[in-house]
């Protein structure tokens, strides 16, 4: 993906790029992270047990097929080196998250990029991109960047009609924001699944980004392997501590997930209202397929301290933020739309610097 540089010394006033939420989601953080600094001088539990026990409670599953690492893009290039060491085909869309290719890259496999069909998983297309050299598939539902959801049967389906030499990593990062939609939960599903292995994430919906935690959910026989791999210590203290925490107070976690589905609604119905595409969000960000205007809607933006991500030729991710970024968002939006004849037409603009992001 494409990004901004920080406009001006001070840096962005709303920063909407990396899809994190507006604020922490539980009350009393803090004083669980005080206490676990109490501990700095020891080694965390090299396993995260207690960590692990918790999120098998929570997602009633057995705890031994649990695998807990620092974040869940480290445990997807753990589960591709693995499937894919030097040699074979990884399949994912395209746009996809940063991560797919570079972990693809570094297991020294060769990617296989199918584009999107209407801002979705072409699911039979991908499917008929699988050959017997194929050794993993990665699909992120909701998709990012896009933020579609794919139907609960279908991708139930799909599922079992990959053939189970290729190893499906179904990356859930996303899920909490789907809600109640028809959207298939990874957690209920993988057990009849052997080939399957399902990401989670205490960065987006658990508002953990800055500390890197994250599980898998794999058949027992698959997350052994996946957990020798991973190297002791890979959780640290306080990051557990951080992520027992929101667990335990789940409730508090869903009502701020409410608060931003009920702003990504509103976001998304203001653009369409403005006269903008936007794709149907099950995620906490909402995607405008702006194709090669989408450089310089993100140079507009950052003009306006408003910093979002862009795909080059695709599109453009807005993160949503809490209400007065989401305004500004609009009240952009709108001015743009009030500038030209077409109401994203955002030739002549200056487009922006390049970084790399979530």
């Amino acid at each position: 993906m494409t990004g901004v540089t920080e406009p001006g010394a001070s840096g962005p006033e709303h920063r909407l790029s990396l899809n994190e939420m507006p604020a922490v989601p539980v009350t009393g953080l803090d004083e669980a992270l005080l206490d676990a600094l109490r501990g700095a001088h020891r080694y965390p539990d090299p396993f995260a047990r207690e960590l692990t026990a918790a999120i098998a409670a929570a997602h009633s599953v057995p705890a031994h097929d649990v695998v807990t690492g620092p974040g869940s893009a480290v445990i997807l290039q753990h589960v591709i080196q693995w499937a894919a060491p030097r040699r074979g085909e990884v399949v994912y869309a395209r746009p996809s998250f940063d991560a797919y290719p570079l972990a693809v890259a570094a297991a020294g496999a060769t990617a296989v990029e199918i584009p999107l069909r209407d801002h979705r998983h072409d699911l039979p297309r991908m499917l008929a991109a699988v050959t017997p050299d194929t050794r993993a598939l990665l699909l992120c539902n909701p998709h990012n960047p896009t933020g579609t959801a794919l139907g609960a049967d279908a991708l139930l389906a799909f599922l079992r009609a990959v053939p189970e030499h290729v190893v499906v990593v179904l990356d859930e990062a996303y899920r909490e924001f789907a809600g109640d939609k028809d959207t298939l939960d990874g957690p209920g599903v993988y057990r009849g699944l052997p080939n399957v292995v399902v990401l989670r994430s205490f960065s987006k919906a658990y508002g953990l980004a800055g500390l890197r935690v994250g599980f898998a959910l794999a058949r027992r026989e698959v997350a052994d392997v996946l957990r020798t791999r991973l190297l002791p210590f890979a959780v640290g203290t306080v990051a557990e501590a951080a992520a027992r925490t929101v667990l335990a107070r789940r409730s508090e976690v869903y009502a701020r997930v409410d608060r931003v589905v009920a702003e990504r609604d509103r976001l998304t119905a203001e653009l369409r209202g403005q006269g903008w595409e936007v794709a149907p969000s099950a995620a906490n960000f909402c995607w405008l397929p702006l194709g090669s205007r989408s450089a310089a809607f993100v140079a507009a933006a950052a003009r306006e301290g408003i910093l979002v991500r862009a795909v080059a030729g695709e599109g453009v991710r807005v993160t949503v933020g809490d209400p007065a970024a989401n305004d500004a968002v609009l009240r952009l939006t709108a001015r743009l739309a009030r500038e030209r004849e077409e109401p994203v037409g955002l030739a002549g603009l200056e487009g922006p610097t390049e970084a790399p992001g979530d």
